[in-house]
């Protein structure tokens, strides 16, 4: 521990301008903030920390005056930041605290990491694929089913320009992703393609990829690219409409999945065409270059000419291009996302138990990073490993029984499984023989239930025929034979499965033509459950120590300072968000100036609650991202998942403020018929 401190000490003074660090800086605490991240230290350990270190005199003549401490030595009320301290001392947000008084925009402290570029390893770039064609038939993954005479595609050589402008392997590594199979979000892996890190969804890795790729060739390069993949992925075989046509964007049979698959291609385009807009109205057209690309791999991003990629890289960058202008080299750092309608983070719910760890927070810390520490050195099988993960476990139980029992995931869990499990053992004989009357051979009245339930017409032919094979009065032991007997997997035949059968039939009585009132009441009693703990768990968020967790959580999904300061720019699909268009939606870019606050929202048209996280510049108020918990099966899935989204006003703003500075967004006609733009 006391090792790793030194670590951190030694990597924070080499990024303050002095090389002496300031713990009364705020400055200096952000970069504090940056290194204990990149040290893997959980949020809340980071937080507190912080909050440890700021505890100064100002802390204590903040106490006297009712202020709350917000973080990075700011204190406020009613989560509003009116003071801050300095050098110890607390002045007032914009006061006479010495020399910086002064009116109207503060200057941004420059970034004091090095983003100077040195000259390029073409040896690096020239190398070639890790593991080699050879290697890799021998454990390559599980590749397309072509149409008959279909042969798998190769890449030439020059696919990418000669010469090309990022690492050779890439060409490789393309070649392999277009004729493997996409078998679900993270398989195949990225890792048995290409020697690199990455556990991450599989097509989002792909077209980051690509996306970086994209930039570095010219307009003719790009559509042979493109236009090499599509011809691909109509070699294969699709499921065809009734009528024999294709599905857009395609359908593909079993087997046949591509991991570029058409949405994924098309948001590279418009990644590219936006990245272009962007380089133009920065520099000039016809004043820039792309001289090279890398991906978010250390030896990719140092081989370009950054120094030290741990010390210098990006908060969230995904991507790196070299830029050539007419003041010389720059570096260019993006994150990507697909476009504006993407999830910016799902947490498990659970995450709340460790938010709530407060008592017990040192030790948990320090459990956490014991566990990293055993694991990093292939000790997590061993007897120590196990103890901590016990006292882990013991630590966040104390922690979710100090959860209110109307916002706690597990309380939430445990009433719907009774409230299912109540219903289906107390079905009448009278619902059980109209159940009985039911023809799943009935075309019609399949596809109708399939409407009704929102299942596949498979799943409920075998739902019917189920329901109609149990012996009433019913029991959950005769109920998971009676689905295994009838076609269900006997892995799906119990716990959350039977939750689901449940819900399922309660949708089948409520429906037509049985058309029974006590079940769809019953269905809407159950439903309430989960919208009461829907209000109850965002009612709960906005109280500390959950407040702090849920706040900092969404600052990495959308690192607001990075992209205002411009050390980062993203990229949503061909929607920019970089420190012009952050002037534009909030008037500044100032990070300094915004106030953020997570507020409730709601109830919605459906009953529901959501918290929303926002930001404040002046009087105007720009709601950034909501986050709600949501059940993946509505009514019947244990684990509750938060949703963290856009918030719509931020998506139309995004893309109004690109509009209005001109820049050019390739999905500009798709985005002008949802939103109203004031050019």
């Amino acid at each position: 521990m006391k090792n790793e401190l030194n670590k951190i000490l030694t990597e924070l003074s080499y990024r303050v301008k002095d090389g002496v660090p300031n713990l009364n800086n705020e400055q200096h605490l952000i970069k504090l903030y940056d290194v204990l991240k990149e040290f893997n230290w959980p949020i809340e350990a980071r937080v507190e920390l912080i909050q440890n270190l700021t505890e100064s005199e100002a802390g204590d003549q903040a106490k006297k005056l009712g202020l709350t401490h917000m973080g990075f030595g700011n204190y406020g009320k009613d989560d509003k930041v009116t003071h801050t301290s300095k050098d110890g001392e607390l002045v007032p947000v914009g006061g006479s605290g010495g020399d910086d008084s002064e009116k109207g925009e503060k200057e941004q402290p420059k970034s004091e990491k090095d983003k100077s570029l040195s000259d390029v390893d073409n040896e690096y770039y020239q190398k070639d694929v890790e593991p080699s064609d050879d290697e890799y038939e021998k454990s390559k993954p599980e590749q397309q089913k072509l149409k008959e005479g279909e042969s798998p595609t190769k890449l030439p050589d020059d696919i990418f320009g000669s010469p090309s402008k990022v690492p050779k392997k890439y060409i490789k590594l393309v070649e392999r992703l277009i004729n493997s199979r996409y078998v679900n979000q993270t398989t195949p892996p990225i890792t048995s393609m290409i020697n690199a890190s990455g556990a991450g969804k599989i097509q989002a890795q792909a077209a980051e990829v690509l996306s970086m790729i994209g930039p570095t060739l010219n307009d003719d390069e790009m559509k042979t690219l493109m236009d090499t993949i599509r011809k691909h992925n109509e070699k294969l075989p699709q499921i065809l409409k009734k009528d024999g046509t294709s599905y857009k964007p395609p359908k593909y049979e079993k087997g046949s999945e591509p991991i570029l698959s058409e949405d994924w291609l098309q948001s590279v385009e418009s990644v590219r065409g936006g990245i272009k807009s962007r380089l133009d109205a920065t520099y000039g057209e016809g004043n820039w270059e792309v001289e090279n690309g890398a991906w978010d791999l250390k030896g990719d991003v140092e081989a370009m000419g950054l120094p030290d990629y741990q010390k210098n890289k990006g908060f969230s960058t995904d991507m790196y291009l070299r830029v050539k202008t007419p003041d010389g080299s720059v570096l260019d750092e993006v994150s990507l996302k697909k476009n504006l309608d993407i999830f910016l983070s799902q947490p498990s719910v659970n995450a709340v138990d460790e938010w709530g760890v407060v008592e017990d927070k040192k030790e948990y810390d320090e459990i956490v990073r014991k566990k990293q520490e055993l694991k990093s050195t292939g000790k997590d099988k061993g007897k120590e490993y196990k103890e901590l993960t016990k006292r882990q476990k013991e630590i966040l139980q104390k922690a979710n029984d100090n959860i209110p029992e109307e916002a706690n995931p597990k309380k939430f869990n445990k009433k719907t499984t009774q409230s299912a499990s109540n219903f289906f053992e107390n079905v009448s004989e009278e619902q059980h023989n109209k159940l009985k009357d039911l023809d799943e051979n009935d075309d019609e009245y399949v596809t109708k239930l399939s409407k009704i339930t929102g299942q596949t017409k498979d799943y409920c032919k075998v739902l019917v025929k189920t329901m109609k094979s149990l012996k009433h009065p019913y029991s959950k032991e005769e109920l998971r034979q009676a689905m295994i007997d009838n076609g269900f997997n006997p892995k799906k035949t119990t716990g959350k499965y039977q939750d689901k059968f449940s819900v399922m039939m309660m949708r089948t009585m409520g429906g037509e033509p049985i058309n029974d009132e006590s079940a769809s009441e019953s269905l809407n009693n159950h439903l309430q459950i989960g919208k009461d703990f829907n209000k109850s768990f965002v009612e709960n968020m906005v109280k500390e120590p959950y407040k702090s967790g849920v706040m900092n959580t969404i600052r990495e999904k959308f690192p607001l300072k990075s992209l205002m300061d411009g050390e980062e720019k993203m990229s949503l699909g061909g929607v920019n968000a970089d420190p012009e268009v952050m002037k534009e939606v909030f008037g500044t870019t100032d990070y300094d100036k915004v106030q953020e606050k997570l507020t409730i929202q709601g109830p919605d048209d459906k009953g529901e609650y959501q918290l929303v996280f926002q930001a404040e510049v002046g009087g105007d108020v720009v709601p950034i991202s909501t986050i709600a918990p949501r059940q993946r099966g509505l009514g019947y899935e244990p684990v509750v998942n938060l949703e963290m989204n856009l918030h719509p006003v931020m998506k139309e703003k995004l893309y109004c403020a690109n509009k209005k500075i001109g820049r050019d967004v390739p999905e500009a006609e798709q985005y002008d018929k949802k939103y109203k733009c004031e050019v």
